[in-house]
This record gives structure tokens, sequence and C-alpha cells, in this order.
């Protein structure tokens, strides 16, 4: 077999993707978008395809993707937080 292949079973067996095939396209495609972008400012220097960059980072499950509820649930109580401590501040003055 090779190693530069993502077999279902990886990708069933990833907790990341959550078994769905989609969810691990997704995650490999915007590892290798930011991958090559990194490239291409001249931070890194490019020893394989951005690609199989991605697949290896999936296979070794080091690539997960961003929840768009907790995204927002967490931006949610940063700026409850950020009032309560402006609120705070202003108590003082």
């Amino acid at each position: 077999m090779s190693d530069q292949r993502v077999y279902l079973d990886d990708i069933y067996a990833s907790k990341e993707s959550q078994g769905s095939v989609f969810r691990a396209v997704v995650m490999m495609a915007q590892e290798a978008r930011f991958v090559n972008e990194q490239a291409r400012q001249g931070f890194i220097e490019l020893q394989k395809k951005p690609t199989t960059i991605a697949m290896y980072k999936f296979k070794e499950g080091k690539l997960s993707i961003a929840d768009k509820k907790k995204a927002e649930e967490s931006a949610t109580a940063v700026d409850v937080s950020t009032e309560a401590t402006d609120e705070a501040a202003a108590d003082l003055f």
C-alpha cells in the first residue's frame, strides 16, 4: 500500500472527521491551502506538494475542523466576559 493515500479506513477511524468523507476532504483542502499560502509568502520551503503534506497531517491526527456553533459560543462568551470586565472597571472610577 502506498503511504501517499488516505484510505476510507483512515477516515472512518478518525475522530476529528467523525467518519465523514466530506469533513476529511474539507480538512485536508483547508490545510493544503494554508501550506500553499505559507510557501507563496516565503515562510516555508516545500519539500512535498501541499496536498501530500495535508494528507500526512490528517493520517497523523494533527488536523481538526472548527465547529461553527462552538466558535459562535466561544465568541459570545468572550463578548460577555469583556462586557463584565468593562463594567467592573467603570465601577472603580
